[in-house]
C-alpha cells in the first residue's frame, strides 16, 4: 500500500469523523431548542451559510447565521456549535 492510500479500517476508527454533538439549549436563556425537522447539512453547505451570510434553521427557514427563526428553531450553525 502506498502512502497516498488510506486503510479503510483506520478511516473507520478516525475520531475526527465522529458525529458533531448538537447544542440542545439556547446559551442565552437556557431553554431547549426544538428538535430538527430537516436533515443536518453537510460541511460544504455549512461553509456556504457562513460565506453567504444566510443560513437555514433546523426547520428549513432562512435566517442570519447566528439567528433563530420565528418558530424557535436555531440556524444549523448555532445548533452545531459553529458560531
Amino acid at each position: 500500500m502506498s502512502q497516498n492510500q488510506i486503510s479503510p479500517s483506520r478511516a473507520a476508527d478516525d475520531p475526527d469523523d465522529a458525529l458533531v454533538p448538537h447544542v440542545l439549549h439556547d446559551p442565552d436563556t437556557g431553554l431547549p431548542w426544538p428538535d430538527p425537522t430537516t436533515p443536518e447539512p453537510d460541511f460544504v453547505t455549512l461553509a456556504q451559510f457562513l460565506f453567504e451570510a444566510i443560513a437555514a434553521t433546523t426547520d428549513g427557514c432562512l435566517v442570519e447565521p447566528d439567528g433563530v427563526c420565528r418558530h424557535g428553531h436555531p440556524s444549523w450553525l448555532l445548533r452545531l456549535g459553529v458560531i
